[in-house]
């Protein structure tokens, strides 16, 4: 009995220094240690031969139902404790015990530690969790527990976005990118951005268009999340402009050339219509009969959008000359006065001087009897403005004829 007792104690003993602190798998694990309560928690089977005084052999055991004591149950005060957090791997590296006869020791571990006595633990897996290592020479057996405490790992903050990718955003307008940031473990989350947009909402300028990249960045101090945001730019075609164009006042038969100034912030191709008047190059050659004022419009197009630019025209009437007006040719005989009384008109009202030239030098010609046949006579017809006018007229002069006469002395 005094062997089993003695084994016991030193199996106890080396499971104390099992659980003393060992290198965290992960860097971060803490193991914590108390003294082993051996009256408490520890199950001693004893089994041998009658000792010197005879005395009958003796057996003392404590029933599976009682070691499977959940910690709620057990006081767990004394016991060995090892502490670790999520994801941690647990294991008693230094878990060793010594059997006094030199058998070889058989150690067996309860849930969730596996036959290696040892347990990866995962999300989820905080909280408290009780688990009896056994040895065993394979006659006598001693047990301990060992209250292993998982402690929550930080969890990193969330990102989600509230539109698929990629993000649509048009050029010329504010744009902003909508997330929803969250802690699992409620911590305060600064957010961060970085790419394309510095903050949340960026003035999308008009060379902008393209797929765009942003990451969010989002951090409680300890863990930090980053998610990468596609943003799709759109073209936004902007319409031409057209300057503007000053009056023009000009006379009848006058050109008028426009060249305007035309702009597109694209680089469309653009495309100049002009009113009626104007030809396609812009031009309007006036003529008389075009006096008046107009109102022009030219309208520049890049195929979608359109400006247009008004600006006013007005022709003055020329001063005209005089409108001479006469019938055409004129019948006379010989040893008539020819009288031409022509009508001369000066829409002006302006003085006008009338002249005559070719067969005639003023308005009236006495005939003569050598002046059968067709004659020209020219008027012209000028008014103060310098404008003249001329009109050929035909004198017909129809032959006459005359009676014999008796020359001087015929009768003498």
């Amino acid at each position: 009995m005094k062997k089993t007792v003695l084994l016991a104690a030193i199996a106890i003993l080396l499971l104390v220094v099992a659980c003393a602190p060992t290198a965290p798998d992960n860097g971060t694990n803490e193991t914590t240690e108390e003294p082993i309560n051996n009256s408490a928690d520890t199950t001693v089977d004893t089994t041998d031969a009658e000792d010197s005084n005879g005395a009958e052999e003796q057996t003392q055991e404590i029933s599976e139902s009682e070691e499977a004591e959940s910690a709620e149950e057990v006081d767990l005060s004394d016991v060995p404790k090892k502490q670790v957090t999520e994801g941690d791997l647990v294991g008693f590296p230094n878990l060793r015990a010594v059997d006094p006869d030199g058998d070889p020791i058989i150690y067996t571990f309860t849930a969730p530690l596996n036959e290696n006595g040892e347990w990866r633990t995962k999300e989820g897996d905080a909280g408290e969790h009780v688990v009896t290592i056994t040895a065993s020479d394979g006659t006598h057996t001693v047990s301990q527990q060992v209250l292993i405490t998982v402690l929550a790992k930080n969890k990193a903050p969330v990102i989600m976005l509230d539109q698929e990718e990629p993000i649509v955003a048009l050029e010329g307008e504010t744009f902003t990118l909508t997330s929803t940031v969250t802690d699992p473990d409620g911590d305060d989350v600064k957010v961060t951005y970085s790419g394309w947009m510095t903050s949340d909402t960026r003035e999308v300028s008009y060379d902008e268009a393209g797929l765009r990249k942003v990451v969010i960045t989002a951090t409680d101090g300890s863990a930090t999340t980053a998610k990468e945001v596609l943003i799709q730019v759109e073209n936004v075609n902007r319409a031409p402009t057209i300057s503007s164009i000053n009056n023009v006042e000009i006379k009848e038969g006058e050109k008028i050339i426009v060249r305007p100034t035309t702009q597109d912030p694209d680089g469309d191709k653009l495309v100049i219509t002009y009113s009626e008047q104007f030809d396609d190059l812009g031009v309007w050659i006036t003529e008389a009969g075009d006096a008046g004022e107009y109102t022009i419009t030219i309208t520049v197009s890049d195929g979608e959008f359109t400006a247009e630019e008004t600006f006013n025209v007005k022709i003055n009437e020329i001063n005209k000359a005089p409108v001479i007006e006469l019938d055409s040719p004129i019948q006379v005989r010989e040893g008539e006065t020819v009288t031409l009384t022509p009508t001369i008109t000066d829409k002006e009202g302006d003085e006008i001087r009338v002249t005559y030239s070719g067969w005639m030098n003023s308005n009236t010609k006495r005939t003569t009897y050598d002046d059968a046949g067709d004659h020209t006579v020219t008027i012209t017809a000028r008014d103060s403005a310098g404008n003249e006018a001329k009109m050929d007229v035909v004198i017909s002069v129809e032959n006459v004829n005359r009676q014999p006469i008796f020359g001087a002395g015929s009768f003498n």
